[in-house]
């Protein structure tokens, strides 16, 4: 019996231990190794359609920050249903260095946002008077966990921060920079992993607590 209590208590020690570890910080999840050409994105929310290959927690929102020196105004950015509608989460980049610098991106943190396989996202920034770029192919990197779809940007005359619901042919796999977002695969949650190291823990139990009662028959 007592040996029946360790194994439960050791398998509860191995579920706290599992809750309190948190997922380490992600990157960015577009990483620029250089810069092919810059243009004005004054006019549009520019960014890109993607799709996570599974479970995702984004916990920060970004914008390309031309010159890596600060952004010469506050940025908008959001992330969509691909689908429409309002923002599913969004975030103002301070003016200046405020935002934390991640390669080319200025970040903010917002609530852990979870995205999910089989459906299709869109992330946007709008930022007046500063410069924007693109990922075309070989100048940049991208999370394994996401793929990116092609292009996106408002429609013009469009209110400045908007859904970027445009898109050019050609542009599978490209990107206008635009958007960035950072985070991390989404963990087990925590009732979830309960249950199953529960169901360890009872199957342990029942086996301690047989071969106990065969060696007292046996003896």
């Amino acid at each position: 019996m007592n040996v029946a209590r360790s194994v439960g208590a050791l398998c509860l020690a191995a579920v706290l231990g599992l809750s309190i570890y948190p997922e380490p910080a992600g990157a960015a999840v577009v990483n620029l190794t250089q810069i092919d050409f810059e243009f004005d994105g004054s006019p549009w929310t520019l960014g890109w359609k993607f799709s996570v290959n599974a479970p995702y927690a984004v916990d920060s929102l970004g914008v390309y920050d031309s010159g890596q020196d600060g952004l010469a105004g506050s940025a908008q950015v959001g992330l969509w249903l691909a689908s429409g509608g309002s923002p599913i989460a969004e975030a103002s980049v301070p003016t200046g260095t405020a935002g934390e610098l991640d390669g080319y991106f200025r970040f903010t943190a917002i609530a852990p946002t979870i995205l999910t396989p089989g459906t299709e996202y869109i992330v946007g920034s709008y930022l007046s008077g500063d410069l924007a770029t693109a990922l075309f192919g070989g100048n940049g990197t991208v999370d394994p966990l996401v793929t990116v779809l092609d292009v996106r940007y408002s429609p013009e005359g469009s209110a400045a921060f908007a859904f970027p619901s445009e898109t050019d042919p050609g542009t599978d796999g490209a990107a206008f920079l635009g958007g960035n977002f950072r985070g991390a695969v989404s963990p087990v949650p925590l009732p979830a992993a309960l249950w199953l190291f529960g169901s360890g823990v009872a199957g342990l139990v029942a086996i301690v607590r047989r071969r106990s009662s065969v060696s007292v028959f046996q003896r």
